[in-house]
């Protein structure tokens, strides 16, 4: 039976998921449109049965207010409860300084559950920032993953290559097809095919035309990855866009877990198990 088929049964698929682009806690009480139990991490977890994900990375809400030490304890309390199905990004805020920076990195960039870093330039500023840069050259030494935001060309596309051409040994993933829109997709595309180490995550594509077999033709079938967004966005969506794609399975399981799983390999950060 095919992926696609599975679905259309209504059943959670069997292939290994990997969502590599997650938020778990509300901003305050409420999610965008979830209520309070519903943003619980019990809840979530409950969610990803039913689809058929097995485990989440995830960077908690607080990164967007700029609070790293709060985002980055309630993901560790999360990787602790729900051993193997959540796992975290680093949140890196530029805000709060270098020497905080220095600090959560200290604290767990060694943590097994913690499995590379998400930046959030455009909220926070430029990709530039000395705090980024330390970071960036941090995950480089550890042949580790970042997940970067993009979205509306903020930050622009030239300092994302800029970071990945200067960090050869780290993996950058630059989030939301690169940045929502087809021509930005394409733009992002063309930035792929010259940086080895630089891949293109799908979530937030409900704002963008493309379609995961569109993605796969820009990028390649190695350098696109599986993201939801949630609890921002429903996990359905760009879940879906993928499984009930034309594209053979041997591809959808690329995009769902073997392409992110394969940057792990040689990292020297986490791993997921």
């Amino acid at each position: 039976m095919t992926i696609r088929d599975e679905a259309f049964l209504g059943r959670p698929i069997s292939a290994f998921v990997v969502d590599a682009h997650t938020h778990i806690s509300p901003y305050y009480m409420n999610g965008w449109y979830q209520t309070s139990a519903e943003t619980s991490t019990a809840a979530i977890v409950r969610s990803l049965d039913r689809l058929g994900i097995d485990c989440i990375v995830t960077a908690p809400h607080p990164l967007v207010m700029g609070m790293m030490a709060a985002a980055n304890s309630i993901t560790e309390a999360a990787v602790h409860d729900f051993p193997g199905r959540i796992w975290g990004y680093i949140c890196i805020c530029p805000g709060e300084g270098l020497a905080e920076v220095k600090a959560q990195l200290k604290q767990y960039g060694s943590h097994p559950g913690f499995i590379g870093m998400k930046f959030l330039p455009g909220y926070h500023g430029s990709l530039k920032q000395p705090e980024y840069e330390y970071a960036a050259d941090y995950a480089d030494e550890k042949a580790g993953v970042i997940l970067t935001h993009t979205w509306g060309g903020d930050p622009p596309h030239a300092e994302i290559e800029e970071m990945a051409a200067r960090h050869p040994y780290l993996k950058l993933l630059c989030a939301h097809q690169g940045g929502g829109s087809a021509d930005l997709s394409r733009k992002i595309a063309e930035v792929i095919r010259r940086q080895p180490n630089l891949y293109m995550e799908i979530c937030g594509s409900l704002f963008n035309p493309l379609s995961a077999e569109d993605l796969v033709d820009l990028a390649g079938e190695d350098r696109v990855i599986f993201g939801s967004d949630q609890i921002n966005l429903d996990p359905r969506y760009d879940f879906g866009r993928v499984i009930f794609s034309s594209l053979p399975d041997v591809v959808k399981k690329k995009l769902l877990a073997e392409n992110y799983l394969g940057l792990l390999r040689d990292s020297r950060m986490g791993h997921i198990n």
